[in-house]
């Protein structure tokens, strides 16, 4: 009997252990993300995206209010950098989570009159990927730390039939934080697949996916 007693405590005791060993490795794995910052009116997490060989990304999804929305699509804005977005303490801290940082070019459906189609759609990708530099420019001035910023040309919008409505919507500022990467991700690839995974709950990730002359092309369009 007392032989039986040792070995139940031992093994009791053994499984304490692994059972707390679990608990660590499973806080570490899922630790708890700062809260969505007020500048964001849709945050959206996606784990374990993957890309063709099965390595894993995971991304944090912000999608900006009308307010920045406004303030980083606007032409004096983006073409004069004549004003410069102060983001929250509590955005800042989300920036400061991140692995990496993606930030998407956008430019709407409208074009100069006059100008042959595809040279104002050049000029409009053009236009998209100076977005993304702009903002990349203003994230790296508020991150406390360095780190990599890719900067995505999603490039310009396909015209619509909803011609006289209102296409600022089509600039929607987009922030893609990686916040976890296998070592040898295809961030292309893992990115493409949070996207369709997620269309149906966030609809930009179907536009950019199917109604931008550049983020529908395979690979992505990456400005240097």
């Amino acid at each position: 009997m007392a032989l039986l007693w040792s070995a139940s405590t031992a093994l009791l005791i053994a499984f304490g252990g692994v059972l707390t060993f679990a608990t660590v490795e499973v806080w570490h794995a899922s630790p708890a993300l700062p809260p969505t910052p007020k500048e964001v009116v849709r945050d959206l997490i996606v784990r374990r995206a993957t890309d063709a060989q099965g390595n894993e990304a995971s991304f944090r999804i912000l999608l900006f209010t009308d307010e920045y929305r406004w303030r980083l699509s606007s032409v004096d804005t983006l073409e004069n950098g004549s004003s410069h977005p102060v983001f929250t303490p509590e955005m800042t801290r989300v920036l400061a989570d991140a692995k990496e940082v993606i930030c998407i070019g956008t430019s709407s459906e409208e074009i100069s009159a006059g100008v042959p189609f595809k040279t104002a759609q050049r000029l409009e990708e053009e236009r998209a990927a100076r977005r993304a530099e702009q903002i990349a420019l203003w994230v790296r001035a508020s991150l406390p730390k360095p780190m990599p910023i890719r900067k995505l040309n999603a490039g310009y919008h396909q015209p619509t039939d909803a011609s006289l409505r209102d296409t600022s919507d089509e600039r929607r500022v987009v922030i893609i934080l990686v916040l976890d990467r296998d070592a040898h991700t295809n961030i292309d690839e893992a990115l493409q697949d949070a996207m369709q995974r997620e269309s149906d709950r966030a609809p930009i990730f179907h536009a950019l996916l199917t109604q931008y002359s550049l983020s529908s092309q395979r690979p992505l369009t990456w400005t240097p």
